[in-house]
């Protein structure tokens, strides 16, 4: 090989490596965002948190924040795959800034998917101090076991059509209100079921105007039961005191056919001998439907059950258990609100109440469990 064919062949080299060189630079850097609007709707279709870096000219901890902090691998990778990175010039953006408080610079603000800040970082921060902050935000957006197995169980609900429970499961989600994505699924999914209950309530409001009182209480009523707390329950609730107020012959008609509901329900719980749910009804009977033949029959179911030892006995031992249950449920709700201290006074009622039980080895496992997990969230002192 000829000596200039030797020293083309080392240029072009150079070139390959240097072009080699810029490609690992543009891959290595953040791909940041400069338009807020743009940045706020793909952070909320793509269910990920927003990092803004508020900057400004001649400012000598941004030009270090860019020098050293935002080039480090841990923020690269976290600001790239976890968040949508936004940097905003902020003398150039005066609304902006001034709408989120923004008067000194470098100020780093943190925000959830749906645009709720998270927090605001003043002054130059550094990585490892900033990747704490990230991990931190990530992490509580992230949806817990308990949201997921929810948001799962509400979805089967509603598949089937067991909207009480759909839209119980989703409110323990929506209640939360930390900004998690999971809270926009759950949104979404309520608000088709909110949709469903219009829907009826339009049925309900064409039968009223159409003059068919005694069908267009039923369809209220079964708004009322099938979507409870969703406002068109609520409406179909007032528009069923309404109707009733205004049309005596209704006001019969309604309060039979809730005696007949009652007692077809006592009736059933006493053939599968679930006698709790049965002495309940019998006794809502004779207090509010106590002139209607229908409670006398509930009277003779309850004297029934309360003669015999052996069902009350087994009835005891269902409240027993209902009532474990209960403290355990209640055990978690607190947990799920990070309230470890009052979770653990009733996992320590569980214990001292039913000693020996499943329930109360149940609960000495969690308790056992929360002693040798740190305290976070509501028990820690401090912001």
């Amino acid at each position: 090989m000829s000596h200039l064919a030797k020293r083309w062949q080392l240029v072009l080299c150079v070139l390959a490596l240097g072009a080699t060189s810029l490609r690992a630079q543009d891959a290595a850097a953040i791909k940041w965002r400069t338009d807020y609007n743009a940045a706020r709707k793909e952070a909320e279709a793509k269910n990920l948190p927003v990092l803004i870096d508020f900057w400004r000219d001649n400012c000598p901890p941004c030009v270090k924040m860019e020098k050293i902090t935002f080039p480090d691998q841990r923020i690269l990778g976290m600001l790239n795959g976890k968040f949508i990175p936004l940097k905003v010039n902020g003398p150039e953006n005066p609304q902006l800034a001034s709408s989120l408080g923004i008067s000194l610079y470098p100020t780093i603000v943190l925000a959830g998917p749906d645009g709720r800040i998270a927090q605001t970082l003043i002054g130059y921060q550094d990585a490892e101090i900033l990747n704490e902050h990230l991990t931190r935000l990530v992490a509580s957006l992230a949806p817990t076991d308990a949201h997921q197995k929810d948001f799962q169980n509400a979805l089967k609900f509603d598949a089937a059509g067991d909207y009480v429970r759909a839209i119980a499961s989703l409110k323990t989600i929506l209640e939360d209100n930390r900004g998690r994505p999971i809270e926009k699924n759950a949104r979404e999914l309520m608000q088709k079921i909110e949709a469903r209950a219009e829907q009826r309530l339009a049925t309900a409001k064409e039968q009223l105007d159409g003059g068919k009182h005694v069908e267009a209480l039923e369809s209220l009523t079964d708004v009322l039961k099938a979507f409870p707390g969703v406002p068109a329950a609520n409406l179909a609730s007032e528009m069923i005191a309404k109707l009733v107020q205004a049309n005596n012959d209704l006001k019969v008609a309604q309060r039979t056919k809730r005696a007949r509901e009652l007692l077809a329900q006592a009736q059933d719980f006493y053939r599968t001998k679930d006698y709790i749910p049965c002495l309940d009804r019998c006794e809502l009977l004779l207090a509010g439907y106590g002139d209607l033949p229908e409670a006398q029959q509930g009277f003779a179911l309850a004297a029934e059950i309360k003669n015999n030892p052996e069902w009350l006995q087994a009835a005891a031992d269902v409240m027993t258990d209902r009532l474990g249950g209960l403290y355990l449920a209640l055990a978690d709700s607190y947990l799920k609100r990070n309230e470890v201290s009052k979770a653990q006074i009733y996992l320590q009622r569980v214990v001292q109440a039913f000693p020996g039980s499943r329930m109360a080895e149940s609960a000495q496992i969690r308790m056992s469990q929360l002693q040798a997990t740190p305290p976070r969230g509501k028990d820690v002192a401090g912001p």
